[in-house]
């Protein structure tokens, strides 16, 4: 098995969660010979922490280093800019989503890519979860299906953290239960966070000559960073649809209701809802039609080897019966990063790349612009 040395770019919650653990578990297919993150005390912190040797505050430090082979692309906001120059450097790259903030920067990131070899994938981790495969598998045996439904209940992110410890620096360590702020001051930080400060600009883009209605503004941000799970999920399932027919917002931005359509007389609903106190992440994907139904529902992502159940019913005569299955254990985040390895030794195309990010970047701008 041969090791790919790995720089990442960003220390935050998701690489202390998720993938710097994974990576130390996987020593025989990863080394991670290097890491970037603009907080100094952060940097030493988890740097100490996963045994990483080389530090930079500057990713352009990482990227000139020979030894680094690939990146993962970890840090908050847009990643247009560090995407750009680790694909200019010659490096393949793992991504987190959201890939950039708007249709520009990934189309320009997609202009970059093909002027490479790089392998490129975006950290779509969903459609690496079993649950997901399994139920794909059931649904392409469904007849006459004319109606799908997804549903997302959004509590406060940082309630989903409580089971881990993220280094801050400096002995500043975030764990267990933080109550969260009240909602018209998560609307106001969520609304400075993804669409003021360098979004700014990013989001106007998108919005055009809407881009002074905060609610569009907050939507647009939570379509860019948080829905984009649903987005990608429906590329999972279906493939891209014919059209958005129509887009709801409400609850400044918080509450997000559309309705999609699809070749075969389907329709599908997209419902993405902050309800921040109660501590009970819900992601429910529900399939109908004439003869068999199956739901598919996501744990909070933050909880490791955590099922993803799948119940199918169905139906002999009048008899109706339900079916519930656990695929198995296996971390999606584990298996993305697999498939990653995977992709860099062989030098395959991903399953969740360049050419899915560009359609989900147009299909998001259709959503905000069939916004009523």
């Amino acid at each position: 098995m041969r090791k790919i040395r790995i720089g990442v770019i960003g220390l935050g919650g998701i690489a202390q969660m998720m993938h710097l653990p994974h990576l130390s578990e996987y020593d025989t297919h990863f080394e991670v010979v290097a890491a970037a993150d603009t907080h100094a005390p952060t940097l030493k912190a988890v740097s100490d922490r996963f045994h990483i040797p080389q530090r930079y505050t500057n990713y352009a430090d990482l990227l000139n280093q020979s030894e680094v082979e690939a990146v993962l692309i970890l840090h908050g906001g847009s990643h247009h800019d560090s995407v750009v120059a680790s694909l200019q450097a010659g490096k393949d790259v793992f991504v987190e989503k959201p890939l950039a903030w708007n249709l520009r920067e990934v189309s320009e990131i997609a202009a970059t890519l093909s002027q490479t070899d790089c392998i490129l994938q975006v950290g779509y981790h969903k459609r690496y979860d079993p649950g997901f495969l399994h139920a794909r598998d059931q649904i392409q045996t469904m007849k006459d299906m004319s109606f799908a439904r997804i549903t997302v209940l959004h509590p406060d992110d940082a309630l989903g953290w409580s089971t881990h410890r993220v280094r801050r620096g400096d002995g500043l360590i975030i764990e267990g239960h933080h109550p969260p702020a009240n909602f018209a001051d998560i609307v106001v930080g969520a609304r400075g966070g993804l669409a003021g400060g360098e979004m700014a600009p990013l989001v106007d883009e998108a919005l055009g000559k809407r881009k002074d209605d905060p609610a569009l503004r907050l939507a647009y941000g939570m379509m860019t960073v948080s829905l984009i799970h649903q987005v990608y999920m429906l590329w999972g399932f279906f493939g891209a649809p014919s059209r958005v027919v129509s887009t709801d917002i409400w609850r400044e931005g918080m509450a997000i209701h559309s309705v999609i359509e699809y070749p075969g007389d389907l329709r599908v609903t997209l419902d993405w809802h902050f309800l921040g106190n109660l501590k009970d992440y819900k992601e429910e994907y529900a399939f109908f039609g004439d003869d068999q139904r199956l739901y598919l529902t996501f744990p909070s992502p933050y909880l490791e080897h955590f099922p993803t159940p799948v119940i199918i019913q169905g139906h002999e005569g009048e008899t109706a019966w339900e079916k519930r299955v656990i695929v198995n254990y296996e971390e999606p985040f584990k298996r993305e990063l697999l498939a990653f390895h995977k992709n860099v030794t062989d030098r395959t195309p991903p399953e969740t790349g360049i050419e899915e990010a560009l359609a989900h970047a147009r299909f998001i701008q259709h959503m905000i612009d069939a916004a009523r």
